[in-house]
């Protein structure tokens, strides 16, 4: 059984020979860059600079070597994207160890060290302080407003560092000339390659709320202006339909997760009651999946952080399929329960080892435990991917990662 087979059965809630296993299909279920390059040194792997494709969150792209090596079997699309080195530049990150980062980012660094991440404009988006790993939001398009205003532009909708993109989402699919790449690309990394193929969407209607607003004017704005709310949300939702319809029409036969995300949830409780969510941003994801379920055999996969067991269940009648990153220490989070409760509707992506007392921290052999009982839980009748719960920090020693994937892929053999 190849690593697509292995995946598509797993989607289908049929068990494989092994659980499968995933590093970097998408920018919440990858590694530092940092982590990334003691990674490589611990495994003797020296062919050139990783590739850091995720500036904001300083992401590694993990390369085939590595992939085989832990016996990853999903691939991130946009790997297959800016293969000429061309379109890469050197970069040294806070270690001092240095990577390759896009061309096409407008980053910049000030007197103080502190890197700049701007838009095209050259409006500074997002900073990095010389001691910080990763880049903070620094402008928020409608802060000062007293509301979300009347007209909303296109070029508005964009004023934030995380709008910035990353491969493939770099190119203009709706241009025909980088449409045409887009597939071809895709295309060929299906034919060429025996991976399970993942493209990242995040289509994110919440959070885009948080950052054009910030965060507390928005939570104000959902009770106090529900109507401004509502044509923003139509107008995101709009345009994300745009591109889940190009990107079936060109690459919905090779891809088979497609990747969504809103962060609406705390460690505690959720931002918004159940009913609030369900009336206000579920019709706007149901109207999303719906049509990429009638298009394609793609599953949609979704990504929020936290406590948001009980918006679960609204989530699986949207649509949902897959639920990441299943942050098992966040209250009603409890691995056991979610597979009772829900295993039957949701493949379980994550949750695999816990990333901020055990992997960064523990002994080898503490991480391998720690392994083996969640997939123990997540794995039983099928419907799991093994993946950390978050994205592999730079403090993780290298020994833990190779003990992480090594106790995954010997405990998850059916």
């Amino acid at each position: 059984m190849n690593s697509r087979q292995r995946v598509r059965i797993i989607l289908e809630h049929k068990i494989p020979d092994r659980v499968p296993m995933d590093l970097g299909s998408s920018n919440c279920t990858t590694i530092s860059t940092i982590a990334y390059n003691r990674l490589r040194n611990k495994l003797n792997i020296n062919s050139g600079l990783a590739k850091m494709y995720d500036f904001n969150m300083q992401l590694a792209y993990p390369e085939k070597e590595v992939l085989d090596l832990l016996h990853v079997d999903i691939i991130d699309g946009g790997q297959n994207f800016l293969k000429s080195p061309n379109n890469w530049r050197e970069w040294k990150l806070n270690d001092g160890s240095k990577c390759l980062i896009p061309k096409y980012l407008n980053v910049d660094i000030d007197k103080n060290e502190t890197v700049l991440l701007k838009d095209k404009d050259g409006s500074i988006l997002g900073i990095k302080p010389k001691s910080s790993l990763y880049v903070d939001q620094s402008y928020w398009v409608w802060k000062n407003l007293p509301n979300i205003p009347d007209s909303i532009s296109e070029k508005d909708l964009q004023k934030h560092n995380w709008a910035v993109p990353i491969p493939p989402y770099h190119l203009d699919i709706f241009d025909e000339k980088q449409f045409q790449l887009f597939v071809q690309n895709i295309k060929k990394l299906y034919e060429e390659t025996e991976y399970s193929i993942s493209l990242t969407l995040w289509c994110g209607i919440i959070e885009v709320g948080y950052f054009l607003r910030g965060f507390d004017n928005f939570l104000c704005d959902v009770y106090l202006e529900p109507k401004r709310v509502f044509r923003l949300l139509e107008i995101l939702t709009e345009s994300y339909m745009k591109l889940i319809e190009r990107t079936i029409d060109g690459v919905g036969n090779y891809v088979d997760i497609l990747g969504f995300g809103d962060d609406f949830s705390g460690e505690d409780r959720m931002f918004f009651p159940p009913e609030v969510i369900k009336k206000m941003f579920i019709p706007y994801y149901k109207k999303m999946w719906n049509y990429i379920h009638e298009k394609s055999s793609c599953k949609v996969f979704f990504h929020s952080c936290g406590a948001l067991r009980y918006a679960i269940p609204l989530l699986i009648d949207a649509g949902m399929d897959i639920l990441n990153p299943v942050q098992t220490s966040a209250a009603g989070m409890d691995p056991e329960i979610l597979k009772k409760e829900f295993g039957k509707y949701l493949i379980f992506w994550g949750g695999g080892v816990d990333t901020r007392k055990v992997l960064p921290c523990k002994t080898p052999e503490e991480v391998r435990n720690d392994v083996k009982k969640r997939i123990e839980i997540f794995s039983k009748n099928g419907g799991f991917v093994f993946n950390p719960i978050h994205n592999i920090l730079a403090d993780v020693p290298p020994e833990n990662i190779v003990a992480c994937y090594e106790a995954a892929y010997n405990y998850g053999l059916y």
